[in-house]
This record gives C-alpha cells, structure tokens and sequence, in this order.
C-alpha cells in the first residue's frame, strides 16, 4: 500500500526543514540547491463580510503541472479527469486536511498580530482542462474583524518555501457581502515577516475599507455626500 500523500508531503517537508537546519552554517555556498521551491500554487482569496466585518475568506489554489499530475494520479480512481464523490473526500481527508498544520498556507493578521482560523469548510478539488487540480475551501474565523478598526492584512506562503504560493495576477483579491463598504486592497513585500532564513519577502494585501458615500435614490433619505456610519 502506498503511503498516504498527506504523510509523503509532511515527512518530505520535515525531511527539508532538517537539512536545511543542519545545513544552516553553509547556506551562503548551497542557497542554489535548496531556495527554490517543489511545489508551486497560483492562489487567490475573498473576504466574506457578513454586517460589515469579515467573517471567513474564501481560498482559490492552482497548482503546478507536475503536483497535479500527481493528485492524479493518485485520486482519480475512474480516470474521467475530475474528482468526484469519494475522491473529493479521499482527497480531502489525505492531501488537505493535513494543512491545518500550516494555517492551510494562508496568514490572517490584525494589526500585525496573527489570527488563527476556526477551521476550514466547503472543501472542493477539481481538475482543470489543461489538467491542472485545483482547490477551493473557506477559511472561517473565530471571531469577526472589523476592517475599519483594525488593520487587516492577508498573506499567503510556505515559511518552509518547500511550496511557492503567489497571488495571481487577475483579481488576487476579492470582496464579498460588503454591503455598505468600500472596500480595495494594496499589495506590498512584507519586510517585517520574512521566511526561509530571511531570504525571502512575501506578498501582503492589505486591506483597506471605508463607509460607502450614501446613493442619493436609496430610500433610506440620504442625500449624495451623506456617510453610512458603521457601528
């Protein structure tokens, strides 16, 4: 019997961690053997709001040709390219559930300070037509984050870099049931909390949220220029 992907994925991650510790007097002569990465995702994500705060956030993962090719071979039992049923638990239960122990490689913080997740639901894998697996899952949060108040900031990475995660270049960031915000991100290399013995920066989106600028034809009797405050 072949050995569960989730436990390869860890021991070949500790595995890593190890000789990179060990190694750590000679980095500067065998940083080309172990700074790049093994697996590689294109990710996005979306705020979910509920009452103007966010309440979860919605992750979309690409991964590369080769790990896909992999988890495929592995899951697709039927061979039709998709993953259904008892492939999407089987999936779910031995190559993602795991992740956990990783904060599923996506990192909340509120005012600099990291925010632990809830759990994660809504675990769907796919396969795309050019063969590439996919994963979409919720983040939910314990306790609700006002935007406003608080600065928020989402960043996704391994600080191991055994996995490359980037922000896709089409809408890396998303909003969803902000209805009485406005809401945009800001992207930046996050210098304050870099990984893998400091060599390596990674992308922050920043997020930045105000009351909405009342629309005069609501029914509410607000004129144009009034503010909608936000307990």
């Amino acid at each position: 019997m072949s050995m569960p992907l989730s436990t390869a994925w860890t021991t070949v991650r500790k595995n890593v961690t190890a000789i990179l510790v060990a190694g750590i007097s000679v980095l500067a002569t065998t940083q080309s053997a172990f700074a790049h990465p093994h697996v590689w995702i294109d990710a996005n994500a979306e705020f979910v709001f509920e009452d103007n705060n966010i309440t979860a956030v919605h992750v979309h993962w690409v991964f590369d040709d080769l790990f896909s090719m992999t988890l495929i071979d592995e899951f697709d039992q039927n061979y039709d390219t998709r993953f259904f049923g008892e492939e999407n638990t089987a999936i779910r239960d031995n190559a993602f559930t795991a992740l956990s122990e990783f904060s599923w490689l996506t990192h909340l913080r509120k005012n600099e300070e990291l925010v632990s997740f809830a759990g994660a639901t809504d675990f769907v894998a796919d396969i795309t037509d050019d063969r590439r697996v996919t994963y979409d899952f919720k983040l939910m949060l314990e306790t609700p984050l006002d935007p406003i108040r608080d600065a928020v900031s989402l960043s996704v990475y391994d600080a191991e870099y055994y996995i490359d995660v980037a922000y896709t270049q089409v809408d890396p960031v998303l909003f969803s049931g902000a209805k009485n915000l406005s809401c945009h991100f800001e992207m930046s290399e996050d210098e304050k909390n870099r990984i893998y013995f400091d060599l390596v920066a990674p992308v922050r989106a920043d997020v930045v949220c105000a009351a909405k600028v009342a629309d005069g034809s609501s029914s509410n009797g607000l004129a144009p220029g009034d503010f909608v405050l936000v307990e």
